[in-house]
């Protein structure tokens, strides 16, 4: 059988199989004088059609660098994944608001004050938690904000009330 562009012709000149050594795998294959050679296509381009395709995941982490979406893709993942980040107990009682990109501030609003208390004392340990998690540099400060209870309701008509209290959380 005569060899063509890595090819055995079989009968009557069609093409039977690739001209590979048996235990040769990949594009390459060994010929008798141990030489490596690269399949070729009938016009002598390298025959990739068989090659196994790389993971979804290892394509998009590829392009997510590419592109420099890194911190985009960090900022939501912080977002959506808080409770992860920080436990559940207290994600029970936080959530992020929104991320300054300019600065890099992480805004988290707590259910009490007593809760925004003690985040702010624990504010290092999650900003470690974080940067391990997401990167150095995705997030640099929290800014953490006391329950919101809307706009006061302040007139000529409104009698002056000892106002919302907080203070058993």
């Amino acid at each position: 059988m005569a060899r063509r562009n890595g090819w055995n012709r079989g009968r009557r000149g069609t093409l039977a199989e690739p001209a590979t050594d048996s235990g040769s795998t990949g594009n390459t294959a060994r010929t008798s004088s141990g030489v490596q050679r690269i399949k070729t296509r009938m016009d002598g381009r390298a025959d990739r059609s068989y090659r196994d395709p790389g993971s979804f995941s290892a394509l998009l982490s590829r392009e997510i660098r590419r592109q420099g979406w890194e911190e985009n893709v960090g900022v939501r993942r912080l977002m959506q994944d808080w409770e992860h980040l920080v436990g559940p107990t207290i994600a029970a009682h936080t959530r992020p608001v929104k991320f300054d990109e300019k600065n890099k501030f992480l805004h988290v609003q707590s259910d009490s004050t007593p809760w925004a208390t003690q985040l702010r004392l624990i504010q290092a340990t999650i900003l470690s938690k974080i940067a391990q998690e997401l990167g150095p540099d995705v997030v640099v400060e929290l800014k953490i904000h006391n329950p919101d209870y809307g706009p006061r309701q302040t007139g000529r008509l409104r009698v002056q009330g000892r106002g919302k209290r907080d203070d058993y959380g």
